[in-house]
């Protein structure tokens, strides 16, 4: 029990040298952990493991131990090793570039693995296939995943994440998904999602990205999208610099404590939009509206912006956004410094005054400029509607 709590195979050979009754206990270790040491000594001490079949076994090879004699045949011989014993769950960390390909072998009774290897193409023998595997998580390295996901028939959760710059494609078709995490920030020409029975999804993209998602189950959403490189347009003078979503529960949507219907502290997923807006003279590349028909979620409750603007009217990108957004429920805005010019006088425009510092509880300034059109009577009405909000330092002026 004492060996086995210390989970690394070379703390527990030491520890083996103060009993001797030990000496012939860590071996048989169900659980292994190998830290700090080379690949060869990795693959001597994996081979006098007497237990056929293990638990989980953990490889982490450090920087500055060993790495340096790293190659394809080393890395592959570890993973064949590994294999040999049949591990439940298999972690291998090898946080060093290597730039060279390896055969990924077969492992039939892992339900769990994770692969954190730097730049290293797997290949894919045709006798390798995961037939228990549940969980696979790839970071930094490149792998054929239309080839590798079809072989894993049981697979529920995948993740692949610092995906490298060689990482073209990213296609992923499974009946069996219902988690998956994408992050290729980094430019991946294309990503490909077809998983019917997927419900999270979490996906962070670069905007070159060509992206198709059908997900028709997808219950929860994060989605991460920055927009530095082009521009994406709302109407003639707004773009949206980054897009992200996630889901929040409908019953924070509400401030109503008097719901005691039955059933009714059920959470029920929802999802918020998060939009950084600016405005820009320059001729947007892509309609807003077409990105986010590649984003698998039908409507938002939530629309939270942060708006930098100087000198336009906010009433046309509010009605643009929530044509689009015909669900929304709640709207937060987080303005620090807004400049408004043009109103004439009417109803509406009180009414969108009036959203706007509900909306914005960070706004500290506002400076409103009316038409020169505007009646004195429509003047006081614009000035009694700004002192109604005290907090925030507000000026009315016509010209």
């Amino acid at each position: 029990m004492v060996l086995t709590r210390l989970r690394c195979a070379r703390t527990a050979a030491r520890t083996a040298l103060v009993a001797r009754r030990w000496r012939r206990v860590w071996p048989g270790l169900l659980e292994v952990s190998f830290r700090g040491l080379a690949p060869d000594a990795i693959h001597e001490a994996l081979a006098r493991f007497t237990r056929t079949s293990l638990e989980a076994i953990d490889i982490h090879v450090s920087r500055g131990t060993g790495h340096r004699a790293l190659d394809a045949g080393s890395v592959t011989s570890l993973l064949h090793a590994a294999a040999s014993r049949s591990p439940v769950k298999l972690a291998l960390t090898i946080p060093v570039f290597l730039y060279f390909p390896v055969d990924l072998p077969r492992f039939d009774f892992a339900t769990l693995i994770e692969l954190d290897v730097w730049d290293v193409r797997f290949a894919l023998p045709a006798a390798t296939e995961f037939p228990k595997l549940e969980t696979l998580s790839l970071s930094g390295c490149i792998m054929d995943l239309a080839a590798l996901v079809p072989r894993c028939p049981r697979l529920r959760v995948l993740s692949v994440t610092r995906t490298p710059h060689e990482a073209d494609t990213i296609t992923v078709h499974s009946a069996s998904l219902q988690e998956l995490v994408v992050s290729a920030f980094r430019s991946t020409p294309t990503i490909d999602i077809v998983a019917p029975a997927l419900r999270k999804l979490t996906l962070a993209s670069h905007p070159d990205n060509s992206l198709s998602v059908v997900a028709p189950m997808v219950e929860e959403v994060a989605w991460r999208c920055l927009y530095y490189s082009m521009y994406v347009g709302i109407g003639k003078m707004w773009r949206v610099f980054s897009i992200n979503i996630r889901a929040v529960e409908k019953m924070d949507l509400t401030d109503d404590d008097n719901n005691d219907d039955e059933g009714s502290h059920q959470p029920r997923r929802a999802h918020a939009l998060s939009l950084d807006i600016l405005d820009t003279p320059y001729p947007s590349q892509r309609d807003f509206a077409e990105e986010l028909e590649k984003i698998p979620v039908t409507s938002f409750s939530v629309l939270e912006l942060k708006i930098a603007t100087w000198g336009h009217v906010l009433g046309p990108l509010l009605l643009n956004l929530l044509r689009i957004c015909t669900a929304v429920q709640r709207l937060d805005m987080v303005l620090m410094d807004t400049r408004i010019k043009g109103f004439k006088g009417d109803d509406e425009e009180i009414n969108f005054l009036k959203l706007l510092f509900r909306c914005a509880p960070m706004l500290k300034t506002m400076t409103l400029k009316l038409s020169g059109e505007v009646t004195g009577d429509w003047y006081n009405i614009f000035l009694d509607t700004v002192l109604e909000y005290p907090y925030v330092n507000s000026s009315v002026c016509i010209g």
